[in-house]
């Protein structure tokens, strides 16, 4: 069985990679969902690290915590390190759950797959990239998200880059160009390159 991440800065269009893997019979880990579920694992961690305003009524008010953390790098820095272990804790538990059965490949879905240490379970990674205009809109589409926001999101990401991967892994980079029609060429494509039999049901 293969490991490989799937990664690249906020609306690269990781999320549409991911479904042409799931319906080609891959095992898709959405690590974002994964930190929703450490979110509310770590409540009171959250609520000690960053006061009742990231709260409402009783529940984590997601994008009050966004719209804090991205804009200072020190409570983002605190968020994560409260969040990430729990995350890949999880992760590495579904991937040794995924050995046992008959899987051709697990895919990571993380956009911060270097930051929180994930490269390391991977065989290969794919790196989406697309136009900041194009990740802009779908931002604001998807999140309402101001520009400055945005920009706010993109200064949080800045490592997250091709590059930054590193050379322990190979790693391929993706263009995302918004047609349905070349991710499925291309996911196809990848997994013949690589020997990997994909299931044509989806």
């Amino acid at each position: 069985m293969m490991v490989i991440g799937l990664t690249g800065k906020a609306c690269a269009g990781k999320n549409q990679y991911a479904e042409v893997f799931a319906q080609a019979g891959c095992k898709v880990i959405d690590v974002d969902l994964l930190g929703h579920d450490a979110l509310e694992q770590s409540k009171d961690e959250l609520l000690q690290a960053f006061g009742a305003a990231v709260f409402t009524d009783g529940r984590i008010d997601r994008k009050a915590l966004g719209a804090l953390v991205f804009s200072n790098p020190e409570k983002l820095q605190l968020l994560e390190s409260i969040t990430h272990p729990k995350m890949v804790s999880a992760c590495k538990a579904i991937i040794d759950a995924e050995r046992s059965q008959p899987t051709a490949a697990v895919i990571l879905n993380a956009a911060l797959l270097k930051r929180m240490g994930l490269v390391t379970l991977c065989d290969r990674v794919l790196f989406i990239d697309a136009p900041l205009w194009l990740r802009f809109l779908r931002c604001r589409k998807r999140e309402s998200l101001s520009w400055r926001r945005f920009l706010a999101r993109e200064r949080a990401q800045k490592d997250i880059t091709f590059h930054a991967i590193g050379s322990a892994v190979a790693c391929e980079r993706m263009r995302n160009s918004h047609s349905k029609r070349l991710i499925h060429r291309q996911v196809a494509t990848y997994c013949a390159t690589i020997g990997i039999k994909i299931s044509h049901s989806g």
